[in-house]
């Protein structure tokens, strides 16, 4: 029986983005397993309840991944050397007044479609998307993107991964980092690493700057991490030196601030500035 293109999948090429929470906001350091229990808290004035319950409304890390399913185990292995947190925010879990209170705060969020120019018969990409399915607080969570920046197909063609998701959602994103290690700086052309900065920076206008992680595992960079955070990086000056060289210098784009950073201080350096 004759099968659909879409349905002939062994050797298509999959997009799919992966989401992970890898700081839930609750620090649990210097703690001990034990539980204690307040058994007069249902008793505390209902003012008094609330103010607790917004104590744990921290900011919180939230990884987006673009995994090529050609390279799926080594995205898979990036993805297995960050911490894996509960991806529902505790207060939705406890109570009815706990998630009431959080619902004002947090929200399913992060539809996303792969565009059609890369998705089709003639490009051996299947069509792939997902309906909201991330909890997120537009206020204070920060989103994390790793993974694949600029998918492409196997004519090499590419649509970046940014565009996958809706322009509605990303446009309300206050804090958005991207790791060091997928720009590639070693492998790819500046104005390629060029490319993918502009993307991330438009499509997250109410970021006033885009974070870079770095992990102890950029090594050729390691000069860089006795000196983090720094506004002062190779990725700044690249962004600079292009947007200084076209006519869009009087586009926000162009005073964009780059800061490099640690990815193990994300967590603290959003809580900070949020």
């Amino acid at each position: 029986m004759f099968r659909s293109w879409y349905d002939q999948q062994d050797e298509k090429t999959a997009f799919p983005l992966e989401f992970q929470v890898v700081h839930d906001g609750i620090d649990s350091s210097g703690t001990d397993n034990a539980t204690t229990t307040f058994a007069c808290f249902a008793a505390l004035p209902p003012e008094l309840r609330l103010k607790i319950w917004e104590s744990l409304i921290q900011p919180r890390i939230v990884l987006a991944a673009c995994v090529d399913s050609r390279s799926r185990d080594q995205k898979h292995a990036q993805l297995a050397q960050r911490p894996k947190k509960r991806p529902i925010p505790v207060l939705l879990h406890v109570n009815h007044e706990s998630r009431t209170l959080a619902l004002r705060h947090y929200e399913l969020t992060f539809t996303w479609k792969i565009p059609h120019r890369l998705a089709g018969p003639e490009t051996g990409v299947l069509p792939a998307s997902k309906e909201a399915r991330v909890w997120f607080n537009f206020g204070l969570d920060a989103l994390l993107l790793l993974g694949e920046l600029e998918p492409c197909d196997q004519y090499g063609f590419n649509s970046p991964m940014v565009y996958f998701l809706r322009r509605e959602d990303t446009r309300r994103v206050r804090h958005v980092a991207c790791a060091f290690e997928e720009l590639h700086m070693s492998l790819y052309e500046s104005d390629l690493v060029f490319g993918s900065l502009f993307h991330i920076i438009d499509m997250f206008p109410a970021a006033q700057q885009l974070l870079i992680t770095s992990t102890p595992q950029d090594a050729e960079w390691g000069h860089l991490a006795a000196r983090l955070p720094t506004a002062d990086n190779v990725v700044q000056k690249l962004w600079s030196a292009f947007m200084n060289g076209t006519t869009c210098v009087t586009s926000s784009l162009a005073n964009r601030q780059i800061l490099m950073i640690r990815e193990d201080g994300l967590a603290g350096f959003i809580a900070e500035h949020s």
